[in-house]
């Protein structure tokens, strides 16, 4: 929830009255100005838009918690957020199974998978590792790496 910034807003108990916001708190009454007898009061004018006072605050509203694809959308991001390189490793891995030139995408995804792999023991606290996809590109990568090896000594063998 972020606060209004400072400025002078309507009074949450007496709304004709204007009331000072500091930013956390509010602070002391404006003085009342008293209009002389015989003066006729400025009419008023559609007042500039302003944030709402504190008080116009909804209280204790908390977003739903997501569902369905929006909760898988949003997991994934987190996880793509704090361990990048066990999906940059996947990526590397999964490209590796169709263009896999002298290995090198297959050896680039394990290594970012390994990189991967320890980023999630660091992050073992946390709620989002990324510690199966770190753990799917370095099998994956391995997995691609053997093919290679396997095509190369096939078409050498």
């Amino acid at each position: 929830m972020t606060l209004p910034i400072a400025g002078w807003y309507p009074d949450p108990e007496d709304q004709s009255r204007l009331r000072w916001w500091d930013g956390l708190r509010w602070g002391a009454l404006a003085p009342q100005h008293a209009t002389p007898a015989g003066a006729i009061p400025a009419p008023d004018f559609e007042r500039s838009p302003r944030p709402p006072a504190p008080s116009e605050y909804a209280v204790g509203v908390i977003d739903p918690p997501l569902t369905g694809r929006k909760a898988r959308v949003a997991n994934d991001r987190a996880t793509r957020s704090a361990n990048p390189f066990g999906y940059a490793g996947l990526v590397l891995s999964l490209i590796a199974f169709i263009f896999n030139l002298l290995a090198i995408p297959s050896i680039l995804g394990l290594v970012f998978g390994a990189i991967g792999l320890a980023r999630a023991a660091q992050l073992s606290g946390q709620r989002i590792t990324g510690f199966g996809v770190s753990l799917a590109a370095v099998i994956l990568g391995l997995v691609a790496g053997g093919v290679f090896f396997f095509r190369v000594a096939q078409l050498f063998g």
